[in-house]
């Protein structure tokens, strides 16, 4: 290749070497080829071909350094962090990894291989399911609460399937119902391997509303609002039963019935039914605390052994087994005589003692006084008969209420009324009224008598007997 310039227009570049003003300048390149010409291009070409080959090879030197981050993100993409209340499984190409018994994953950083070689699954431990609407009626737009929709339900408008929900009771009445579950999952590898994860809460959804309706069928209306806990627990168990009988690894934990109640048109006349119910637990309460009391004051805290031998001891003597019921009646006497029985028995039976002992001392003094005047009697037996005659004269005429008369001999037969002073008619009284008082204190009469109730009262059969000898006493 040669290049030829002309440039006749241009003058001549003077020899200092100084630049002078070109003007009229043109240019020509004229390309030759000859025989040498392919070695010529390549060495044209090579500058080119370097800058080529440079830029070729960074561009594959920053392709492999992608491609190994690439396989970097897609090795570390297998880690998970599995946080707190959260289980699961990892599989591989779909098959659960893990020896037996330990396919659970747990909490904290997962290495595993990543998707789709290797997948973690993951799901809450434990959830809560509400069963709101099921069994619930639907109600109005300005009925914002239960009591609201109590006053303005019409009885006139009747519950309608498929708009307002209720469950059947046993006794053939209709009850609305609110509910949650709390459950867990035990068993992932079952639990995964039979249920979508996402469809978890539908089925226990579906298996407590199950639960729900077998349940209520067992209970009356009554039963069911009334008590707060069997119901709950049944309805638990029922639930436990399906789900293991499904092989689902799901346990179930606490089954509330947050809101229960009667259709809303009978729900007034129902709660007055209850308050009624319940004022009469309340008045039955007292009246056994009320029982218990005066069972206690009666014969002290062991009243029940008491009242055990009475009961068996009335059936002997009903039954016509007389020997038998007086040999019991002899045991309620000696049972009653035991130091652990308090109460008015034990007081009745310490004053009978008392009594007793009173009635002893004095007839044995009097036994004693007799005998000391044995003697006397068997010397001169009508001189100790006047001598204890006038002692008794004397003894009554010096008491205060007595009164004497005296009359001249000789008047005849006369009839004579006479009137004490008032002064000496109250003495009487006092003294008669101090008799009384000492008798009443010595007899316990100031106790409360004893009166037969309506329930002891026999007819034309035997009866309660108060005397141990079994002459006397009521219904003999």
């Amino acid at each position: 290749m040669s290049s030829s310039q002309h440039n006749n227009d241009d003058p001549q570049e003077p020899s200092d070497g100084s630049h002078a003003v070109r003007v009229g300048k043109s240019a020509q390149l004229n390309l030759h080829a000859s025989a040498a010409s392919p070695a010529s291009m390549r060495e044209a070409m090579n500058p080119a071909n370097e800058s080529l080959g440079e830029a070729l090879r960074l561009s594959y030197r920053l392709l492999q350094v992608a491609m190994c981050g690439l396989v970097v993100t897609f090795i570390f993409s297998g880690f998970q962090s599995v946080p707190e209340g959260v289980t699961g499984i990892r599989t591989i190409f779909g098959r659960v990894s893990g020896d037996p018994g330990d396919e659970m994953i747990v909490p904290g950083l997962q290495p595993f291989w990543p998707y789709p070689v290797g997948e973690t699954v993951t799901m809450p431990l434990r959830r809560t399911v509400e069963v709101r609407d099921a069994f619930w009626p639907t109600l109005g737009a300005k009925d914002t609460t239960i009591e609201q929709a109590t006053d303005s339900a019409d009885p006139n408008n009747p519950i309608r399937p498929g708009r307002d929900g209720s469950v059947i009771t046993a006794d053939g009445d209709l009850a609305h119902l609110q509910l949650g579950v709390e459950y867990s999952v035990v068993d992932p590898v079952a639990a995964l391997g039979k249920v979508n994860p996402e469809h978890m809460d539908m089925l226990v959804d579906k298996v407590l509303q199950g639960a729900v309706v077998q349940v209520a069928a067992e209970f009356t209306l009554s039963e069911l609002l009334e008590q707060r806990d069997l119901p709950a627990a049944e309805i638990r168990a029922r639930m436990q039963a399906r789900l293991d009988a499904l092989q689902s690894g799901i346990h179930v934990g606490t089954v509330t019935i947050t809101e229960r109640t009667a259709p809303l048109a009978v729900r007034n006349a129902l709660h007055r039914v209850q308050v009624a119910r319940e004022d009469m637990k309340t008045a039955l309460e007292r009246a056994r605390q009320e029982a218990n009391a005066k069972l206690v004051g009666a014969a002290g805290p062991q009243y029940a052994q008491v009242l055990a031998l009475i009961a068996e001891y009335e059936s002997h003597l009903t039954a016509g087994r007389q020997a038998q019921a007086d040999a019991l009646l002899q045991k309620i006497g000696e049972r009653l005589e035991q130091p652990d029985i308090g109460g008015e028995a034990a007081r009745i039976i310490l004053h009978a003692k008392s009594y007793e002992a009173l009635l002893v001392s004095t007839l044995t003094k009097e036994v004693q006084r007799i005998e000391g005047l044995a003697a006397s009697f068997h010397e001169n037996p009508r001189q100790l008969i006047q001598q204890l005659w006038l002692d008794a004269v004397r003894e009554a005429m010096s008491k205060q209420e007595v009164e004497v008369f005296a009359l001249p001999p000789g008047i005849g037969h006369y009839a004579i009324h006479v009137k004490s002073s008032p002064d000496v008619m109250q003495t009487r009284r006092d003294a008669e009224l101090e008799r009384k008082k000492q008798a009443a204190a010595m007899m316990n009469l100031g106790a409360q008598s004893f009166q037969l109730g309506s329930k002891q009262i026999m007819i034309d059969r035997p009866g309660r007997r108060l005397e141990k000898t079994g002459d006397k006493g009521f219904g003999r």
